[in-house]
């Protein structure tokens, strides 16, 4: 389904721009391939429950979801799933976690569990997530970079805070200083991507700041969408670039309402804990268990485990 149509009916797709928290999410992270032609979609929603329940009323009971980035380069093609964000609600608090999971990690079915979305799509990766973590997820948010870029440029950029230098130029194109800043969507790709300047711990230290992309891309759209023409004129630009699967916009609207509502201050960002593995392959560390039973039991986490250079879990090995 395409989100089309006048202005008369953005309000009724007002949970778009309430997506936009995952599909920002979901956008960063891949090798660099062609721009996208004018009138391609952004970002792919869709509901991955084999539930006949939907996402009605006012949500209680807390949730889960997957924004996923995928290396395709054509559109609705099925790429790997190299930037993996498995992100939990509870609507009761307004608190939430997401826990970062490195393309490398090796899935609950054997392999890289970046490559079930290749093989399978969206229903076969959140199937390994939910087998790794315990828990349920409902609705799975793709796209590729290049859409993300589009998107990023066409909401007029986002302002992000950076604790630390990035500067592995040559690979990513990073080059930034700490501190507050304002970027498009090259440099918001650029930060996601740098792992460089990060020696054996640069994957999941990319996942991370990835979150710090995701985190600071829900925060530039609240402060500029307060109001509901501000909402409105947020639709408007991204309505023709959605497009959805299993989605009623029931949902899309109770969905984008509440995601609105969540302050990126009470969203915790983590990288799940990893050792090695077989060959390239990051094993599930033995103390994930407890964060994902933390996890699973009101999607939130007490403690995010520091480590030097801004990770928040052990390094591999």
């Amino acid at each position: 389904m395409r989100l089309r149509g006048p202005i008369v009916r953005l309000i009724a797709t007002v949970s778009v721009c309430g997506i936009l928290l995952a599909s920002l999410v979901s956008a960063t992270w891949f090798a660099l391939g062609p721009d996208l032609a004018a009138g391609s979609t952004f970002f792919k929603i869709q509901k991955v429950s084999k539930s006949e329940s939907d996402f009605s009323g006012a949500p209680t009971a807390p949730f889960f979801f997957l924004a996923l980035g995928n290396d395709s380069r054509e559109a609705n093609a099925n790429g790997l799933g190299d930037s993996i964000h498995v992100i939990g609600v509870d609507p009761a608090t307004k608190q939430g976690t997401m826990l970062n999971v490195p393309r490398d990690t090796e899935a609950p079915g054997g392999g890289k569990i970046n490559a079930f979305h290749s093989q399978g799509g969206l229903s076969a990766i959140v199937d390994q997530l939910n087998k790794m973590m315990k828990i349920h997820i409902d609705y799975a948010i793709t796209t590729d970079f290049p859409r993300f870029i589009n998107m990023v440029n066409a909401l007029g950029g986002i302002a992000i805070d950076l604790p630390y230098d990035l500067t592995d130029g040559p690979y990513s194109g990073a080059d930034f200083r700490p501190g507050r800043q304002g970027v498009d969507g090259d440099q918001a790709l650029s930060i996601a991507r740098d792992r460089h300047d990060f020696d054996r711990q640069g994957d999941r230290q990319r996942t991370y700041d990835a979150g710090l992309v995701i985190l600071a891309a829900l925060e530039t759209v609240r402060e500029r969408h307060r109001s509901m023409v501000d909402t409105i004129e947020l639709i408007a630009t991204l309505a023709g670039g959605v497009t959805t699967e299993n989605v009623s916009m029931d949902e899309l609207f109770r969905l984008g309402r509440l995601a609105l509502s969540l302050d990126p201050a009470d969203i915790k960002n983590c990288t799940i804990p990893t050792g090695a593995g077989g060959g390239s392959n990051l094993s599930v560390a033995p103390q994930a268990a407890a964060l994902f039973a933390d996890f699973a039991d009101d999607a939130t986490v007490a403690i995010c485990e520091p480590v030097p250079g801004g990770l928040d879990s052990p390094s591999p090995g």
